[in-house]
């Protein structure tokens, strides 16, 4: 699922999902915001059935709305689903109008889907696939401040606390995956390379929430990218097109990962 698609007899939305095959396991990343994942799944010839878990990017609507429609398409399957410690607490956009809620849809909480794995540190559920945690903010960025919290009636903004991303380890070195890079796609991906010292950057994967970014932090990032030097980029949705233009400038064999598009990495 991605925000583009550009494929005839798919669904598209606002919304990331990425089935990842590995040797050693199959994974959901995300689930997008509705049940158009289980249409897609079905037209790619993708079978949901064997799946092997099920991993939450973060608690917002366009990543996790799809899981209760995703539960009931594999029953009486229950892949073990992992998430961020954190994950199902009240998320807010704050705008002109006021607060929205943008978290954990009530169809996408138990009883109607597995309680989650809250994961608070690096783990390694499957051979080779790694489930990093709330990478370190060490580029002094703090996140967007429209994102909030609620907590004890007092609001303040959302540090993405929850956030996971997975990384991948194989022959050619490590691919980063993300979903929203909401704590900056450049400290993930260097959070993963200091857990995996040494190895290549095979590729980053994921949506790294660019679209409205000021031209000077698309610069910044997009150098940030290229100073680590990753093999392939593979981008989209929450990227936009000024995010994915600024960092095709400034870095080599870059793609906008669209919906239906099947990569080997």
């Amino acid at each position: 699922m991605d925000d583009f698609c550009p494929k005839g007899k798919l669904r598209g939305e606002h919304g990331l999902s990425y089935y990842i095959e590995t040797d050693s396991a199959k994974v959901l990343f995300d689930t997008g915001q509705t049940d158009a994942l289980i249409a897609n799944a079905g037209t790619l010839g993708v079978d949901l059935d064997r799946l092997d878990a099920v991993v939450l990017s973060h608690g917002h609507y366009d990543h996790c709305g799809g899981l209760s429609a995703l539960f009931e398409a594999v029953a009486p399957a229950r892949p073990a689903m992992y998430a961020g410690k954190g994950y199902s607490v009240r998320k807010w956009a704050r705008t002109n109008d006021g607060l929205s809620d943008i978290g954990l849809p009530e169809s996408s909480r138990p009883p109607r889907v597995p309680a989650a794995i809250e994961v608070d540190a690096i783990v390694n559920p499957f051979p080779g696939l790694f489930l990093q945690p709330r990478a370190e903010r060490v580029d002094g960025a703090t996140a967007n401040p429209r994102f909030r919290l609620i907590e004890a009636g007092v609001e303040r903004m959302d540090d993405f606390d929850d956030e996971l991303s997975i990384v991948v380890e194989e022959r050619g070195g490590i691919v980063v995956i993300t979903g929203c890079a909401h704590r900056g796609i450049v400290n993930i991906v260097k959070a993963a390379m200091r857990a995996f010292p040494g190895k290549p950057l095979a590729a980053i994967v994921g949506g790294f929430h660019l679209g409205d970014a000021p031209d000077g932090t698309l610069s910044l990032i997009a150098d940030g990218i290229a100073e680590l030097a990753p093999g392939r980029i593979l981008c989209g949705h929450c990227t936009g097109t000024r995010g994915f233009a600024a960092i095709s400038a400034r870095n080599r064999d870059v793609s906008w990962l669209a919906c239906g598009m099947r990569v080997d990495v």
